[in-house]
């Protein structure tokens, strides 16, 4: 079960060499993983392990 983010989460992702800072918009229980959202038009899929957790800047 996934329970390390949420929907609405900034995460940082690496898509290809390069990390990127995206936005968790799906939780696929069955197959352990998030679809992480970078655009408009590019996602993918990632594990847990793959992700790491977008510092929130407080008082922005």
């Amino acid at each position: 079960m996934l329970t390390q983010y949420k929907i609405g989460d900034l995460v940082w992702a690496k898509l290809g060499t390069t990390p990127l800072v995206g936005v968790v918009v799906y939780k696929d229980d069955k197959h352990s993983r998030y679809l992480i959202r970078f655009s408009g038009v590019q996602q993918d899929y990632y594990s847990e392990a793959e992700l790491t957790p977008y510092p929130r800047r407080e008082n922005a």
